[in-house]
């Protein structure tokens, strides 16, 4: 685990299902994991912080999120679009949505493109940072890029509906980009979104 951002810690693990090492993170102002998956060193990995919450970024990544609730007793947030989901699991959530300040300096904002879940979140840390479910990603040579096309109902649809909630992100204060399914972009990622929009938008 190491510290990326003022107060934001990432960690990778390899994701059981998968078989990819996916991204999981600390916010120490929130006191919250981001999609946890804990991995060889199980809730040890998190050493002697504080988690009060659980921030699922969308429905299928709740990873450990029940080894954390039953280790430190914190609140579970989902996605109200997927709440259907957790009926059955063997632990609490409680929903957010849309425009919800979810925890301090976090705030949820709408994507719902590949899934009506999917989200991302604006983290008020350094000079700002946007974390994406599965709404986007970076490939291995830097370059952004979506969810190949047989992860989307209707491709086309999904990628209209990407690239019009893209253009208002570019609006916002950030610098970084984070993700669930791959390593966080530190620096110029608001300038790498826009070009990533215009370039598609062409």
């Amino acid at each position: 685990m190491r510290e990326i951002l003022p107060g934001v810690w990432h960690w990778t693990a390899e994701h059981p299902d998968i078989h990819h090492d996916v991204s999981s993170y600390y916010l120490e102002d929130a006191a919250a994991v981001l999609d946890p998956l804990l991995g060889d060193d199980g809730i040890d990995a998190l050493g002697d912080r504080d988690v009060k919450q659980v921030i699922l970024s969308n429905r299928l990544h709740s990873r450990d999120a029940g080894e954390v609730q039953a280790a430190f007793g914190a609140r579970i947030r989902v996605p109200r679009a997927g709440l259907g989901h957790f009926q059955d699991r063997p632990f609490d959530v409680e929903p957010y949505s849309p425009g919800d300040e979810i925890a301090p300096g976090v705030q949820s904002l709408a994507l719902g493109a590949i899934a009506p879940d999917d989200g991302v979140l604006h983290i008020h840390a350094g000079e700002g940072a946007l974390h994406f479910a599965d709404g986007l990603l970076l490939h291995e040579d830097g370059e952004l890029g979506l969810m190949s096309d047989e992860l989307m109902d209707n491709p086309e649809a999904v990628k209209l509906k990407t690239f019009a909630m893209f253009q208002e992100y570019v609006e916002l204060d950030f610098d970084a980009l984070l993700f669930a399914h791959s390593d966080p972009l530190l620096e110029g990622g608001r300038d790498q979104l826009a070009y990533f929009v215009r370039r598609n938008n062409t």
